[in-house]
């Protein structure tokens, strides 16, 4: 399927010209003014003479099949498969992100990419997917946003051939990239919303008001959209942070939007920053107390597997709709329209 001596570069769709030495990347909201031979932020994106290039369309290190579950996305085609890639680069600086040796690798990226790696098309991968029998597509592992080209190439196939398309991402793409995306087939979406303002901006190098601002604009889009935020004690695990985001996620998303509380387990230089063990599972379940009494209908406990904490339970009846056991829906009680099969309460599972 993968062939060698392929070119992973493609033109940027998103970019203008500052001036003869520098032209500005519209791919996300960091809006990078690049120098002619040099490279980005995320370092997927280089000026070659005057024109922004991606450094990684096809540049697939990491594919695998796996459960929907998985991204997570407890609301959408519960119990399906999607296959699953990514590639270089991030545009974030989390200290703890547990895909560091993709995100942040050792060698720089333009000479990894070149080196080592092998191209897949596009075609190729939807391929695979069919023969894999994936209900759909997921762009995950790194920041999807960097494979944007390439991700419009995937959904147009993808659509084309009965497949769904999903992206796990920080949520930190342009408008313009958002638009594309949605316009070009994304049917669903899990955005990681990491803290207030304050620490995405210290820990990230981002505004995470460019991030809600993205969530309503696909929840307004009709795409669907779970929330995911990972708990890292004493950073952003407190009362209060935790009641602010629940009570915006219900404000502007809805009540009914998937919350998932994920718990934080030290990776890459987390133990360098002093945050060397995992969050407790008390901190998880008074934060799920208080996303619950803030008006969401589902929150999800992550990476802790208590199987209470990750089934979907009717808000109205109190039965179980969608059993899990570890990635995996095991059993789903819901009539044809998605609701509740014992009261007829809506789940909103998009199916």
């Amino acid at each position: 399927m993968k062939n060698r001596n392929k070119s992973f570069l493609r033109k940027a769709k998103y970019q203008e010209e500052v001036n003869h030495k520098f032209t500005q990347c519209l791919t996300c909201e960091r809006k990078c003014k690049i120098e002619r031979g040099k490279v980005g932020y995320c370092q997927t994106r280089k000026n070659v003479g005057g024109v922004i290039y991606s450094l990684v369309y096809g540049c697939i290190p990491t594919i695998s099949k796996n459960p929907i579950e998985k991204k997570p996305l407890y609301h959408f085609f519960p119990g399906s498969k999607a296959l699953t890639i990514g590639t270089y680069g991030c545009n974030f600086s989390c200290f703890w992100c547990q895909n560091h040796h993709i995100s942040h690798p050792d060698q720089k990226i333009s000479l990894r990419v070149y080196q080592e790696k092998e191209y897949l098309s596009p075609a190729d991968f939807v391929k695979i997917a069919k023969e894999k029998k994936c209900q759909g597509t997921s762009i995950s592992f790194n920041e999807p946003t960097l494979l944007f080209e390439y991700s419009l190439d995937i959904f147009k196939l993808a659509k084309e051939n009965g497949l769904y398309n999903t992206y796990v991402s920080n949520g930190y793409m342009t408008e313009f990239i958002l638009r594309d995306l949605i316009d070009s087939g994304l049917d669903a979406i899990n955005i990681d919303i990491k803290g207030n303002q304050k620490m995405v901006r210290k820990y990230c190098g981002a505004d995470v008001e460019k991030v809600w601002r993205n969530a309503k604009i696909i929840k307004e889009s009709g795409i669907h959209v779970e929330i995911t935020t990972l708990l890292i004690d004493g950073l952003n695990s407190n009362e209060e942070f935790i009641k602010a985001i629940s009570e915006r996620i219900c404000k502007e998303l809805g009540e009914c939007t998937p919350y998932h509380l994920s718990r934080f387990f030290p990776h890459y230089k987390s133990s360098q920053k002093g945050f060397n063990r995992p969050t407790s599972v008390k901190i998880l379940h008074k934060s799920y107390n208080i996303a619950k009494q803030s008006g969401l209908k589902f929150v999800y406990l992550g990476n802790l597997y208590e199987e209470k904490k990750i089934n979907t339970v009717c808000p109205k009846c109190g039965k179980i709709a969608i059993r899990r056991d570890n990635f995996t829906a095991k059993g789903i009680r819901l009539d044809s329209n998605g609701n509740c099969s014992n009261c007829g309460f809506p789940i909103a599972i998009t199916s």
